[in-house]
Order: structure tokens, then sequence, then C-alpha cells
């Protein structure tokens, strides 16, 4: 007789750590969870927190009740495993809805505060971009992340905009991204998040959904950028090229600039921008917590849609099962 030995199948099971008011309450909480989303923004948005809690006992409605602004942290993954720190966040708004009761809190990056949404008006003189955003930063206590950023500008003014909103566009225009997490301003070139190693890489089988679409229509093989020269009084116009498209359109565009150099570092970031967009799409896969916005990333299997792709959102999704969707661009 063959006595056949069953093979142990180990299960992983997902995690969630729940802090409110610096208070751990994840023993608490638990047996209410019917689902935790965190969604990672790359670029010009704040991280979101979503916790869907089953209220059949009243108790979310009543004495347990979420104050708005009151503070939350989460860490989420599997067990006997790294946590995914998803930061720390205050409670923006709670939603009731019924049969069956449930309560939803929804919750945003503790840095985002109501006076980030003021509209300001302001000028800068003879500044880089990390001093700009140092300058707002310490009106709200935030530091700088990043290494770059040392272009300098003689002049730009801030014509009742949200500060948010001023980073972002000026970020953009130079080729960089910008947030807010953790009480820091991120302040990364985007070239040199896209020149970096995949960390991850998945076959097509790893995936349990793939949604890619190629904009051709979109890609641009050069981009010329016409502004006027306030020291010579003249119209100006230069053309970078893309090497790495031969065919394709040309982008124009007409900016404020203080010479040909800004000219040609504003026309490579719209080329940029604008190109990383042509083959873009979403994957989904079992949860990981290395999938956050702002890696690169490796598809194979996929034919002319293999390749190294950057994450610019991610969300991770924990209910019966942990998963992740992110949301991809190709580099080329």
């Amino acid at each position: 007789m063959t006595i056949i030995k069953k093979r142990k199948i180990m299960v992983r099971q997902p995690i969630i750590q729940i802090e409110y008011e610096n208070k751990d309450i994840s023993k608490y909480i638990s047996p209410y969870i019917m689902s935790l989303t965190y969604t990672d923004y790359e670029h010009g948005h704040s991280d979101e927190l979503e916790i869907q809690l089953e209220d059949s006992e009243h108790l979310w409605q009543s004495i347990w009740y979420p104050a708005k602004g009151d503070k939350i942290k989460a860490q989420i993954g599997y067990v006997g495993e790294d946590l995914l720190d998803c930061g720390s966040f205050e409670i923006d708004e709670i939603e009731f809805s019924a049969p069956p009761d449930i309560i939803t809190i929804k919750a945003l990056a503790t840095s985002i505060k109501k006076s980030l949404r003021q509209k300001n008006t302001a000028s800068y003189e003879n500044k880089t971009l990390i001093d700009i955003a140092s300058d707002i930063g310490k009106k709200y206590g935030f530091t700088i992340a990043g290494s770059e950023g040392f272009i300098k500008v003689a002049r730009i003014t801030q014509n009742q905009q949200h500060d948010l909103t001023f980073l972002k566009k000026l970020a953009e225009s130079y080729g960089y991204i910008f947030k807010i997490a953790n009480n820091k301003l991120v302040f990364y070139k985007v070239e040199t998040l896209q020149n970096k190693t995949p960390l991850l890489i998945f076959n097509k089988n790893d995936l349990k959904g793939i949604n890619i679409r190629d904009k051709t229509s979109e890609t641009y093989s050069a981009c010329t950028v016409q502004y006027f020269d306030a020291k010579t009084k003249s119209l100006h116009s230069t053309t970078v090229n893309n090497p790495n498209t031969v065919k394709g359109d040309t982008l124009k565009l007409t900016e404020r600039c203080e010479g040909k150099t800004q000219a040609q570092l504003k026309a490579n970031a719209a080329l940029t921008r604008k190109n990383s967009k042509a083959i873009e799409g979403s994957i989904v896969l079992e949860g990981n917590i290395n999938a956050i916005a702002g890696i690169n990333i490796e598809l194979k299997d996929l034919y002319n849609f293999s390749g190294k792709y950057h994450i610019t959102q991610s969300t991770h999704t924990i209910a019966q099962n942990y998963e992740c969707t992110a949301e991809i661009k190709k580099i080329v």
C-alpha cells in the first residue's frame, strides 16, 4: 500500500491594525470591519482611507460614533509579515446607509489642512523650486523630501491660487511630481523616478486582471515652446525632440519663460507628461505592500504590452481577501 502525504497549503491571512487618537483599537474594531480601502497617490492628491463598518448593533451610530477631525492610523498586510504603514489620516466624512446598517468612515491624510485650501497671492524672486516649496511648507510646519528641484526662477507669481494647486502646476511645468505625505512636501523629478530599476516583476499569470490602452494619437515626437523674452522684448521659440519617438505630432505650447534654457526644460517636461499617457491602464493583483505609487514594475508575457511601467496610483483593499489595483503608465 502506498501512503500519499497531503501537502499542507499555507493560506496568507490579511491583517488590519488601527490606531484611533493614538490608541490601538484593532481588536475592538476588527469584528465590525467589512472592508478597508487605502488609496496612495503619487502626484497632486491627498492619500485617502475608507473603512466600512457593519453596525447592526448600532454602536457606531451612537456611543462609538467617530468625530470629524479625529486622527486614524492604519497598517495593513499579512499576519507574520511586514506591514504597509498607510500613514496618519483625519476623519473628513461619515456616511450611514441601510439596510443593512453600515457606517463608512472616510479620511484624508492629516497633512491636508483647511488653510491649505485657501487661495493666496504671493511673488517669489530668484528662488529654486525647492526654495518655493520650502517657503510654503514653513507656513504649515512641513519639511521637504527630495534631493532635486534646484532650477532657479527669476520671478513667479501665485495669483489667487490654492497653495496645493500652485505647487502642483509648478512641479508639472518643470517635470516634477508633488504630493504631501506625513507632514512632508515630496518633490521629485519624474525622470529620476522613471529611471529606477523595477521593484516588482509580474508575469501575465501573476495578475488577476489587466487593462492597458495604447493611445497612439497622443504620442508626440517633439515639443515647440513659443515664449516672450522680457530682456530682449522679442518673441522666440525652441523645439525639443523626443529621441524615443520617431513618428508623432509636434506638441505646440505658449509659455511664460525667462529664456531658452527654461523653455527647453518646460518642453521636456511637457513631452514626458504627454507621452507617458500614450500607453497606460491598470492591473489587479493579490495584495502586495510593495505595490505603491511612485515605483516601477516590469510586466512580462504580454508581447507588445510587455515592458517597464510606473505606478501612479495604487488602491489597497482588504475585505475577505487583500487585493491591489494599480494605475500604471508605460515608460518609453
